[in-house]
């Protein structure tokens, strides 16, 4: 009875209170209360933009696709959603009838506008298994079916944690036994003799003991986080082998077209520089035969891009001297009337003494008044002369360098005038061999943009060590071009080459700087390609090697694509 009772005295009350005070420190240390959590699940990727059809991670999916359509399935956020694409160009097909057969089972999708997809309803799929499934897609008067296989796998659960969830009192069962274990080995600890320190280093074991295993029963809340998922597991991403992850609403979102290649023969082209220049029976320039000042005609001073025609005056150069030709042009007129006056009566006492003095001495009197009265006509306008220009051609103003009242020098550049539906291009080729095989030229001011040339001919002399060769352009103008201005030409041959013709917006660069195009390769999948090239026109290229007759090629998006990382 003493020993049953020798823990109860006041000392061993007092070495009981502590103990109880380092296990309750332990415990509080460890054990989570409700709502503990070691931070926040990563939340999901989500493979649109809208927060209502986020995919969890490994959602089942289902691919389908025929020569003419191409389908998507992904069951979560309790439907099964479908986006129905066209398989060569990867259009969205919207506002179509779709209908669902799973089995027994036949469902229709209703439309979402803002998604763009097909929605079915999922409780047909909620239990894990494999179901065949037939689409039948109705746009218009065109009909497709496709087939496909949805797995639903079996979600893996944590024994433990779902008989916790379901059977509260299996936690409280734990509580009791382990309180039940602490306090018999406490008993045990503090009956027995032994020093102060070795108890309270026992105390000390045991709360540590106590700690770990009620560390194993958190309260309900505790949660140490779900294991990060795969980066962006559903969303866009750069497979390790290179090729590219991306969902169809991402496609949707870029824009991404494709199109269906196959080989074809299309002629060489080679690649030219050249510039524009006018063509010398359609265009002209204004310059004055004298000095003088400027001064408007009938219409005022043309302006760029005014319409003139052939013989219309453009300004009027009055003629400008110094004060010593001023002066010495004055005197010659006074002595040029003077020396008219004095034949002029000469002329008369001759004609009064006609029949006695010789005839030719009357003929050479009126002679030198007729020469004098001219070169005093000739003279007298030199003084104040003006000077009309003229437009020589018909056209537009392209340079106009005059404004009014400015002194101008004789044979100075005063006006342009060019046809701008009858411009030509100068381009320089360094092989002559080129000259017996040119079957078609175009120019490439900018890109994506191409005009006709037709060959007007070539030089015999080099310019700068390369042969001239000199273009018409045919048709009207469909972009704007300017005199001097810089051009691309692109000159086809007679060779021909064997090639795929893609667009040049197809071309990208990959990350060694390679000339590669993206290739669909699976309804979500992109693999890049390293292709050789020659330039067909502006807008055309033509694949040398790299691809294959029917693969669905990127047409437009290519870049975006190349930038998934």
């Amino acid at each position: 009875m003493n020993v049953f009772f020798k823990p109860f005295s006041p000392y061993a009350l007092a070495q009981w209170a502590m103990t109880a005070i380092i296990l309750v420190a332990f415990h509080m240390a460890s054990l989570a209360g409700e709502g503990h959590d070691h931070g926040p699940a990563p939340a999901p990727s989500a493979t649109g933009s809208s927060s209502a059809h986020v995919a969890p991670r490994f959602a089942p999916r289902f691919e389908a696709h025929s020569d003419r359509l191409e389908a998507v399935g992904t069951l979560a956020n309790g439907e099964l959603s479908v986006l129905v694409d066209r398989y060569d160009t990867n259009a969205p097909v919207l506002q179509a009838q779709v209908a669902l057969v799973s089995g027994n089972t036949r469902l229709v999708g209703g439309f979402h506008a803002d998604i763009g997809d097909y929605s079915f309803s999922d409780k047909p799929f909620l239990e894990p298994g494999t179901y065949l499934i037939t689409l039948t897609v109705q746009s218009g008067s065109d009909t497709d079916t496709l087939a496909a296989e949805l797995v639903v796998p079996e979600l893996a659960h944590d024994a433990a944690d779902n008989a916790a969830v379901a059977r509260p009192w299996l936690r409280a069962a734990g509580y009791a036994a382990m309180a039940l274990v602490v306090v018999l080995l406490l008993v045990v600890v503090w009956t027995r003799r032994g020093s102060i320190a070795f108890k309270f280093i026992a105390a000390v074991a045991f709360g540590l003991c106590t700690t770990a295993s009620f560390d194993a029963f958190s309260g309900e809340g505790h949660d140490h986080g779900e294991a990060p998922p795969a980066a962006n597991g559903t969303g866009p991403k750069r497979q390790p082998d290179g090729s590219v992850f991306l969902p169809k609403l991402s496609q949707r979102q870029l824009g991404v077209q494709t199109v269906i290649v196959q080989i074809s023969s299309q002629p060489a082209t080679v690649e030219l520089t050249g510039r524009v220049v006018a063509d010398p029976n359609a265009g002209g320039r204004v310059q004055p035969l004298q000095a003088g000042r400027i001064e408007a005609g009938p219409r005022g001073l043309p302006q760029l891009g005014q319409a003139v025609k052939k013989g219309e005056v453009l300004a009027v150069v009055r003629s400008s001297v110094s004060a010593i030709e001023r002066s010495n042009q004055q005197a010659l007129i006074a002595e040029l009337n003077a020396s008219l006056e004095l034949a002029r009566k000469r002329s008369a006492r001759l004609v009064q003494l006609e029949g006695t003095v010789p005839q030719k001495d009357l003929e050479a009197a009126q002679a030198e008044v007729g020469s004098l009265t001219k070169r005093l006509a000739a003279l007298s306008p030199s003084v104040s002369a003006t000077e009309s220009l003229l437009a020589p051609v018909s056209g537009v103003i392209a340079a106009a360098n005059v404004v009014a009242g400015q002194v101008v020098d004789a044979r100075e550049l005063l006006f342009d005038i060019v046809d701008p539906t009858r411009l030509r291009v100068e381009a320089h080729a360094f092989d002559a061999s080129l000259l017996g095989h040119i079957a078609s030229a175009y120019a490439v001011p900018a890109p994506g943009t191409r005009i006709a040339l037709q060959f007007v001919g070539a030089g015999r002399t080099l310019v700068e060590g390369a042969i001239p060769l000199q273009f018409r352009t045919t048709g009207p103008p469909t972009f704007p071009l300017a005199i001097h201005q810089p051009v691309k030409v692109l000159v086809q041959t007679s060779e021909q080459l064997k090639g795929w013709v893609l667009p040049t917006a197809a071309l990208v660069k990959s990350a060694s700087n390679q000339d590669t195009v993206w290739v669909h390769t699976g309804a979500e999948q992109f693999v890049p390609r390293t292709v050789r090239f020659a330039p067909l026109d502006g807008a055309r290229v033509s694949v040398l090697d790299g691809l294959n007759s029917g693969d669905r090629v990127v047409t437009q998006g290519a870049p975006l694509v190349n930038q998934v990382r």
